[in-house]
């Protein structure tokens, strides 16, 4: 398999990693995800590489301590849930 460098950067292909999963009282379950390059928009579908097919972002939300807030796109270094 050829290795691929990416850059943390906004114009490369969206690539991020879910790292933890948790139900929350007020939302649902919640997947945290961090960006490591490209940009990741409301609505869009992301291939699920483990279960191998596509899912669609709905709601993003960006947590800060025990607030979060609504967030239409999110880009490389982030982490939103």
């Amino acid at each position: 398999d050829a290795e691929i460098e990416r850059h943390a950067d906004d114009s490369e292909p969206l690539s991020m990693l879910a790292f933890k999963i948790m139900n929350d009282p007020f939302v649902g379950s919640l997947t945290f995800a961090r960006i490591y390059s490209g940009k990741l928009t409301k609505g869009i579908s992301v291939d699920n590489t483990v279960k191998g097919k596509k899912e669609r972002i709905g709601r993003m939300l960006q947590m800060h301590a025990n607030s979060r807030a609504d967030v239409e796109e999110a880009f490389a270094g982030d982490i939103v849930a």
